[in-house]
């Protein structure tokens, strides 16, 4: 269990990002806004604040993104670029969908991620970040299967649709069968660690 907790990839949950919802949802994708934005970490609990100016105006919109990092001796650096916006997706109704372009790698990303340690927002990939889930090892995953499939019962109210399982029956059916597949390795591993302590 210690190896594991010690070689996990640092989430996706621990690291600021931007996201183009929210930039939609702020009416920031219209012309041109300044906005200031804010952070709580999850884990050292320090607010993380930028100023953030999107210009959709010109031939080459771009994102400008203005923050402070502070690193572990207390020293200040102050960042002042722009990160490209695409316009490669058109959408149904009319208009374009935007996109950011990684500084790194240059492709698109919906949401940028300022890790922790890094000094420069980027997307997902080039930062090396994992979410959550794929970070469990089997003996959580099956109590969090487990607490989702005890949800899932207590919100069912019809089992059936005109003759065929609703999506939440179909969901616990899922859940059920996840369950019986991780249940088998971890009785596995309980039988050879009780066998350890005999």
């Amino acid at each position: 269990m210690g190896r594991w907790y010690y070689h996990r990839k640092a989430t996706t949950n621990e690291s600021c990002r931007l996201t183009m919802p929210y930039l939609k949802k702020r009416c920031m994708l219209s012309s041109q806004n300044t906005e200031r934005i804010g952070w709580t970490s999850s884990q050292t609990g320090k607010e993380t604040n930028i100023c953030l100016t999107v210009d959709i105006t010109m031939d080459n919109p771009y994102a400008r993104l203005v923050y402070t990092v502070t690193d572990r001796q207390g020293n200040k650096t102050d960042y002042n670029y722009e990160v490209s916006l695409v316009t490669t997706t058109p959408c149904n109704f009319g208009g374009v969908r935007y996109w950011f372009a990684c500084l790194s790698c240059s492709g698109r990303a919906a949401v940028l991620y300022l890790a922790t340690g890094d000094v420069y927002f980027r997307c997902r990939h080039c930062n090396n970040l994992s979410y959550r889930s794929r970070n469990r090892c089997r003996l959580e995953s099956f109590g969090h299967t487990d607490r989702e499939i005890k949800k899932l019962r207590s919100e069912i109210k019809r089992r059936t649709w005109r003759g065929r399982p609703t999506r939440k029956v179909r969901r616990l059916y899922a859940l059920e069968r996840k369950m019986g597949m991780l249940s088998g390795p971890i009785m596995a591993q309980m039988k050879k660690f009780e066998a350890g302590l005999r």
